[in-house]
Parts: C-alpha cells; structure tokens; sequence
C-alpha cells in the first residue's frame, strides 16, 4: 500500500510538469557570427484546474490547493560561426501553494541549432538539438522540475510574403527515468508543434498569434507498463506583440490561452501573462 501511495505522489508532481518551451522558442533566422544573444522570459500563473478524467471535464482547484507559479528564462547565446548558434538556458521558478513555498533553479538547459537553408526570398529551415540536466533541488516542495536527463531535437521554418510573416516549429523530447520511493518512472515523451502567423507594420512593431500544442505520452512504471491517465494534451492560444525600440533589442508581451475543449490531463493554469526581452549584440 505504501509503494502504490508513494507511485500516486509521484505521478501526480509529474503530471504537473510542462516540457513545452525553449527547444522551438525562436525563429529559424541565425544570430550573425560573432554575436552574442542574451534572453529574459518572464513569466506568471496560477494552477487552478484540474483534469477529472471520471468526467473527462477539467474541474477547479480549491483555492487552499492552488499554486502560484513565477519565473524567469534566462539564455545566454554564442554563434561561432555563421548558420550555427550554442546555448545555455538558465530556468528560475519560485512556487507557493498554501503553506508551502520553494525558490530555486529548475533544470538546466544546453542547446544549439544550426541554419541549414534561408535567405533573401527564401524559406528559412532550422534544426535544433537540446539536452535538459537534472539540476534542481530534490527537496523543493511544491517541486520546481522533474529531475530527468532529457534529450530534445525539432525542426524550425520561416518565410516571409510581403508584410506577413510564418512560422512553423516541430520538437520532440525524449524524456528519460525519474527515481522515486515507489521505484523508477519513465516520463512519457513530449511533441511539441507551433504554428506562428505574425503581422509586420513596421520594422520595430509586429503582432502574432501562435498555436502552440504540447502531446505528452503516458509514464510507465518500473516493470515497463503504460500507467492510465498520465497521458497530456495541451494547446494553448498565444495573441502578443513584438517591439523593437532600437536595432538588436525586441521586447514581447504576450498572453497565453488554454483551450480546454481540446486539453486533457495533469492540472493547468486559466491564464498566463508573459513577458520577453531579448538583445543581440550588432
């Protein structure tokens, strides 16, 4: 009874995770060689729902169980050469549900990409590759990661008509074995898909609206067994703008939707507010 009580747990903090993010964050366009890219993602929300698979209806969390999430993103970036970008991506996260609370380092991240076609009139196709260390605390509670190594690649295209801009963004994580008392989970693999339209007024003023979906597999036990109802869906519906005061600085609020006719499992938020600055050196 206690391994099944410590399993329940432990799914349960890892139905809570979301994988979607910085694998496909940008467009295909490389950064210059020799230049260098620093990123800020900010971040709030609050998990208020939660996913009755009995009904199959998403329900709200009591206001005593709810957690306020805030964080920021942070990427340092380097192309060596021309086409070709390194990363390193830098997650804070601070959680409080009820009386609980924790602050600290999520896990962290290493990335690269590389341009493989683009340029004036062309489509532009990006490939990128990530790993994702298990770098935060064990003893976070509420906790901030899920402690797995991670593997992730995705494909990024881009192309410009006229003042209209499209993006298109596919991403696959291969989500490895978390340990917990009840024994080893094996997180279920994530695909992520992004379909970005954007509107350009003006060189420092453009507007988007993406559709972002996030597929999660379901987590299987130690013996290799699928477990019910681990498996996610979420697509979420993004309006925003993006502002370019002076040449290498942007600067992008955004709102993101959950679209819960679609969405399934785990617990997610009602709304989320964003806020995202970034700079390359000219």
């Amino acid at each position: 009874m206690k391994r099944i009580i410590c399993l329940i747990f432990a799914i349960s903090l890892i139905a809570s995770m979301s994988h979607a993010g910085p694998l496909i964050w940008r467009s295909a366009k490389t950064i210059p060689a020799g230049k260098p890219i620093i990123q800020m993602n900010l971040f709030y929300h609050v998990v208020n729902k939660l996913y009755n698979w009995t009904d199959e209806e998403w329900t709200d969390i009591p206001d005593a169980n709810q957690t306020t999430v805030m964080g920021a993103h942070f990427m340092l970036g380097y192309a060596p050469i021309k086409n070709w970008e390194i990363m390193a991506h830098v997650p804070v996260l601070k959680k409080d549900k009820d009386t609980l609370s924790s602050f600290g380092l999520q896990d962290l991240w290493l990335k690269t990409r590389y341009n493989f076609l683009g340029g004036k009139g062309k489509p532009f196709i990006t490939g990128v590759a990530a790993v994702r260390l298990p770098t935060s605390s064990e003893d976070d509670s509420p906790t901030l990661d899920d402690r797995t190594l991670d593997i992730g690649a995705g494909a990024i295209y881009f192309q410009k008509f006229s003042n209209i801009l499209m993006h298109f963004r596919l991403g696959y994580w291969y989500n490895m074995k978390k340990e917990t008392a009840a024994g080893d989970i094996d997180v279920g693999d994530n695909v992520e898909v992004l379909f970005k339209p954007e509107y350009m007024f003006s060189k420092q003023l453009k507007v988007f609206l993406s559709f972002i979906l996030v597929e999660t597999f379901k987590n299987k036990d130690d013996a290799g067994n699928e477990i019910d109802n681990t498996q996610k869906r979420r697509l979420t519906l993004t309006p925003g703008l993006v502002y370019s005061p002076i040449p290498g600085l942007k600067i992008r609020p955004k709102f993101l939707y959950p679209l819960e006719m679609i969405n399934i499992g785990g617990s997610n938020f009602s709304w989320k507010i964003g806020f995202d600055i970034w700079y390359v050196l000219k």
